[in-house]
């Protein structure tokens, strides 16, 4: 009987953008867990995260996320203003307009007026609003792209190719691809904001097109081995109705990147739980009947693999709106990363991925709102 293999350990990382600081408060409660990831799945600011992680050493990750995320956080505004009801709307109106007329630094910067011509014909590396090159400056100076091409941690980065609408994988194991800033910043070419970024003459947005949930990667994985797989998502598609057009817009923004993740996930837990069945079936099997060549063609479909998923789901902040994926404000982007280290050290005081298997189950889902 061949050996089995250890769990591997995942973590994948949803799209949002300045969202994002969850994922990184999420790494710092993992930080002494003894549970450091063998893969790095991400789309977007996913990406962007999985990559600060997967090109530093263990020691220094926590560092290089703080790095990144102190770079592109916008001070509060240096003058009080008096204290009103409107005043926290203001200033958060004041964010988001700072944000579209002067970008993030250490990450986007506007164009300029000539970008916002939409009939002007322009290379595809301009078809945007903003530069990224700020971004692919800070990726240069906080991740070691030699490590992440040693592929001591598996790295997935997710885009979209542009011309045939297909999902593009950048795998540093693949033997094809050496993953260097171009691959971060395609993985989080969001248009119209963002051009696309052309590689090997192939031209690629934003994974969150396709899917901004990446588990699919995970899951459809060919190796089928034990894993534990933390799913770190920045929109909630379970959230109440909204009462105003201002919620509507939110909320539709929420519905639209959560990419039925909860359907996804369904569907994933009966199949592996299908795979299964089909392997406990055919231990039961008498010599013969497992020897028949049908039988054997449909016990190959099944797997021993167990995987453990463990779903967290940012909160929205109180007063936040549909601009919120762009708020870099400092007061915004630490409540965001103290949730995030909230929530994953409530995951490990659980830690309901160490509860005894039924020996029929092939995939567990575990909520955050089952973890304590």
């Amino acid at each position: 009987m061949a050996t089995r293999r250890p769990p591997q350990t995942v973590y994948v990382f949803q799209g949002g953008g300045a969202l994002g600081a969850y994922q990184a408060g999420f790494v710092e409660a993992l930080k002494d867990a003894q549970l450091p990831p063998d893969w790095l799945v991400g789309t977007s600011i996913g990406a962007i995260n999985a990559a600060l992680i997967a090109g530093n050493a263990p020691a220094d990750r926590l560092a290089a996320l703080r790095s990144f995320w102190d770079r592109v956080t916008r001070p509060a505004p240096s003058f009080q203003l008096p204290a009103s009801p409107w005043t926290a709307l203001w200033q958060q109106g004041l964010q988001t307009w700072q944000t579209l007329t002067s970008g993030v630094p250490g990450f986007f910067k506007p164009r300029g007026p000539q970008a916002w011509d939409m009939n002007r014909r322009a290379p595809l590396a301009e078809l945007g609003f903003y530069d990224t090159s700020p971004l692919a400056a800070t990726l240069r100076e906080l991740v070691d792209f030699d490590r992440i091409a040693a592929a001591e941690t598996r790295l997935t980065l997710c885009a979209v190719n542009v011309r045939s609408g297909a999902l593009a994988l950048f795998d540093n194991r693949d033997g094809k691809t050496r993953i260097g800033p171009e691959h971060v910043l395609a993985s989080g070419a969001l248009p119209p904001g963002f051009a696309p970024v052309v590689i090997d003459g192939e031209a690629y947005w934003d994974g969150g097109i396709y899917s901004n949930t990446p588990l699919d990667v995970v899951l459809d994985d060919a190796e089928r081995r034990d894993t534990l797989c933390f799913m770190v998502d920045l929109w909630d598609a379970s959230e109440a109705a909204p009462g105003t057009m201002a919620g509507a817009l939110t909320r539709y923004k929420d519905i639209q990147y959560a990419s039925r993740i909860c359907e996804h996930l369904d569907d994933h837990e009966r199949m592996q739980n299908l795979r299964r069945a089909l392997r406990v079936i055919g231990r039961r099997l008498d010599a013969k009947t497992a020897a028949d060549p049908a039988v054997k063609a449909l016990l190959a479909l099944g797997c021993d693999s167990r995987i453990d998923v463990v779903h967290l789901v940012m909160q929205a902040l109180p007063g936040e709106d549909s601009w919120r994926d762009i708020d870099f404000s400092d007061s915004r982007l630490a409540a965001r990363w103290a949730a995030g280290l909230k929530d994953g050290q409530r995951v490990l005081a659980r830690a309901a991925w160490r509860t005894p298997w039924h020996d029929d189950l092939g995939m567990r889902v575990h909520a955050l709102d089952d973890a304590g």
